[in-house]
């Protein structure tokens, strides 16, 4: 089944009340999961549907008290859902619970999963997000129906159709939202996200080039840009660090393949031409793992100037350590 085909199904199965007992979301941008597992979730809560208006649908988006969310949870916490999932809903007929970063957890919170899944509550679903059906035990990816964020061949095609944009953009569009239209919409119509992007991206490329270790404007970036309210900022800083990675792993493609075509952020195709050509693919690999790992950070409450200083020294010393004699 297609990437495009899991996600239908997924989001018909909420709709028509007839679902499995657990999802594996795989994806590689966490706030496309979430917003493909709200539109789920308002499917299956919502007496019509999806409508998006009624109170089910905005007690999803805002905390329904049958729906219950965690990130990478340990074994106390599972247990917790556990018996979440065996009450009787307060609210319409189902209860959920939803995994995020399910590939960072433990072993032990895993197994911990594994009777719940065979023997699913009925009524019940859970649904875990995760960067790769690998980055999860085999015992848990095997009792879930897996839904794809990636987008596949003639993504960028339908996407330029859909939404009558050119071929560039298009192109960008398909790799931010994993190939899901409504994502693509969303971002395509958000007339704020694209100055951020466009800003984000420059910023990257000139910190690639940088010949010291000031980093007041790009710290003074994150804090502008961040949240009022923890969840705010956990999901602004969330997807500026996904624009970060993109472009690294933009670099990375390009240098392993030399085909300018396959660079997701066609609009800045040059900068990143040049920086492959600086850079050895250690350099971007390690700057592509220090923004996750900081990215992981931001599940927890966290100091944003703190994190942001530490990211962006430890990604200066990979850089400089990793750079090309030619350079």
């Amino acid at each position: 089944m297609s990437a495009s085909a899991t996600r239908q199904a997924f989001l018909d199965a909420a709709a028509n009340k007839h679902i499995a007992g657990a999802y594996l979301v795989v994806r590689s941008r966490p706030g496309v999961a979430a917003r493909l597992t709200d539109s789920f979730l308002t499917r299956l809560f919502c007496r019509e549907g999806g409508c998006g208006r009624c109170p089910a649908c905005i007690k999803v988006r805002r905390g329904h008290v049958d729906i219950l969310r965690l990130a990478a949870p340990k074994v106390d916490e599972f247990r917790d859902a556990i018996s979440f999932l065996s009450q009787r809903p307060v609210e319409g007929a189902f209860k959920a619970v939803v995994i995020a970063d399910a590939d960072n957890m433990t072993t032990q919170a895993a197994n911990s999963m594994l009777k719940t899944l065979e023997e699913p509550p009925s009524g019940t679903v859970i649904v875990l997000q995760a960067r790769s059906v690998s980055g999860v035990l085999p015992t848990i990816a095997s009792r879930c129906a897996a839904v794809y964020l990636s987008p596949e061949p003639g993504a960028a095609d339908r996407i330029a159709s859909a939404l009558g944009v050119d071929r560039e953009r298009a192109r960008v569009l398909a790799d931010l939202s994993g190939g899901y239209i409504e994502e693509a919409r969303r971002l395509q119509e958000n007339e704020a996200f694209w100055p951020l992007r466009n800003e984000m991206l420059t910023l990257t490329g000139r910190l690639m080039h940088q010949k010291n270790r000031a980093i007041n404007t790009y710290v003074q970036f994150f804090e502008k840009n961040a949240g009022k309210s923890r969840a705010e900022t956990s999901e602004t800083i969330t997807m500026l660090l996904d624009l970060m990675a993109v472009y690294c792993r933009d670099i990375a493609v390009y240098q392993k393949t030399q085909n300018p075509a396959l660079i997701a952020s066609a609009d800045f195709s040059a900068p990143v031409r040049k920086a492959a050509a600086h850079f050895t693919s250690g350099a971007i690999s390690n700057m592509i793992r220090i923004i996750l790992e900081t990215q992981r950070r931001f599940l927890s409450p966290v100091n944003v100037t703190l994190a942001m200083e530490n990211m962006l020294f430890n990604i200066l010393e990979e850089l400089d350590r990793w750079k090309k004699s030619s350079a």
